[in-house]
């Protein structure tokens, strides 16, 4: 829990630290401006001297959380939050001394107390949140009370704001009432958005875990029943080949006919049946076997016997593979699949007489591949749901061979499992163009979550 606090807590104490950049560039830029250009009267010499103050403590946090990031261990999450108090409180502290050195309660910029308060109670507890609104009105009101006694000078912001609104206590109490009740809304406010905030979050996580544990219900269920069927399937189309031989008996011809047709749906509805299982085992299996290989001799093995299938329909296979492409750490097996599937997709909708071109590019840390055919093309309304499981085009002939219309989402599965990325291009009736990126090395001991 407390590793995963950490980033965001980095991110606030980071975040403070830039803007207190910014301030500080505000406060001298201001101070000029005031000075010079609207002839307001401010001591200049006490804004300074806080300026650099606060640049040296800007300096000094910056330093201190790049070495409570660089230690990490345990306790970090606290380590931070002191750090953050310590930037709270002296934020505070020096905020009053510049309301003191500019108009005291005269100056608008009394509005920046509620900013500090916001922030602490995205961080703090509730309590602590309120500790912190109590010393912010504690330090506004000392503030006003040496003012209004002359215990300490007041200066003025003449020609900006009334000389006198220091002692007029109407206006003090008026303002000091606006400034607690402000301060202690606003604090309110901020908790309960983020109590609610959090609440809904903890709804979706719930929620997103049950449709997960749905999700591996409904795939170990598929993968069961896919598995029976598999059997069967493969009985029937035994028995239907050794039919087909003629070792039951002969045939005539209107038998043969039939045979043959039970045969072919038969042998579509197990490959049908072997790219389910495939799908559902890749989403069920949660580690995945990555070793180093040479992708070049991976790709070699692929496209060999691939070529007489090109060949047989007069389709020009063409691979292109970069000189630098070296090893690349993966699942061999996954990944002949994924080369395989795209590239016999490629054949199978390449009329007579096409193009099919294999291009693989090293890219540094990542290797890119892109298959591009000269087939049929994918509607351009459709070309969203290309990698949707069961999808088959609306423009796919009545000639060709019905699909299990699994493979391109095998392929998509495999290309994410190697932490990748896959998308498809195409013109309709011209050509099509599949492009994906594999990183060249995976982390040590890879979770793949399916």
């Amino acid at each position: 829990m407390d590793d995963k606090l950490v980033p965001a807590h980095i991110h606030f104490a980071r975040w403070f630290i830039r803007l207190r950049w910014f301030a500080i560039v505000l406060l001298i830029a201001a101070n000029l401006t005031v000075r010079h250009l609207f002839d307001v009267p401010i001591i200049e010499m006490p804004i300074y001297i806080i300026t650099i103050i606060l640049l040296f403590l800007n300096i000094f946090h910056s330093i201190i959380i790049k070495k409570i990031k660089y230690k990490g261990g345990p306790g970090v999450v606290q380590k931070i939050k002191k750090d953050i108090d310590l930037q709270i409180v002296t934020d505070l502290i020096l905020l009053t001394l510049i309301l003191h050195y500019s108009g005291g309660i005269e100056n608008p910029l009394i509005l920046f107390y509620f900013f500090h308060l916001i922030i602490a109670s995205s961080i703090f507890s509730t309590l602590k949140s309120y500790l912190y609104t109590i010393f912010a009105i504690f330090l506004v009101a000392l503030l006003v009370f040496l003012e209004y006694f002359s215990i300490i000078p007041h200066y003025n912001l003449t020609g900006f704001a009334g000389n006198e609104l220091h002692n007029n206590a109407f206006y003090i109490f008026g303002t000091g009432f606006v400034f607690l009740l402000t301060a202690i809304t606003i604090v309110s406010l901020s908790h309960l958005i983020i109590y609610r905030s959090i609440k809904s979050e903890e709804g979706y996580v719930k929620a997103n875990m049950e449709l997960e544990n749905k999700d591996k219900l409904k795939n170990e269920y598929v993968l069961r029943v896919t598995h029976d069927i598999k059997g069967h399937v493969a009985a029937i189309f035994s028995c239907l080949e050794v039919i087909r031989s003629g070792v039951a008996g002969p045939m005539n011809e209107v038998q043969k006919d039939f045979v043959n047709r039970a045969f072919n749906r038969t042998g579509l509805l197990s490959e049908f049946v072997k790219n389910l299982l495939s799908l559902t085992r890749k989403r069920l299996k949660r580690d995945t076997e990555f070793e180093e290989i040479f992708l070049k001799d991976l790709i070699g093995s692929i496209v060999r016997p691939l070529r007489q299938l090109a060949s047989d329909k007069k389709i020009r296979l063409q691979v292109f593979t970069d000189k630098a492409l070296g090893n690349i750490t993966c699942n061999p097996y996954s990944l002949e699949e994924l080369y395989s599937n795209l590239l016999l997709n490629a054949i199978k909708y390449t009329p007579e007489n096409g193009n099919i071109t294999l291009e693989v590019k090293s890219h540094g840390t990542h290797v890119m591949t892109r298959i591009t055919d000269t087939g049929i093309g994918i509607p351009k309304e459709e070309i969203h749901r290309v990698f949707d499981e069961f999808y088959r085009g609306t423009n796919v002939p009545k000639d060709i061979n019905t699909g299990s219309g699994l493979g391109l989402s095998i392929a998509k599965q495999i290309v994410e499992n190697h932490k990748g990325k896959i998308w498809v291009s195409s013109e309709p009736g011209a050509w099509t163009r599949f492009t994906f990126i594999l990183p060249v090395s995976q982390p040590e001991n890879p979770k793949v979550i399916l």
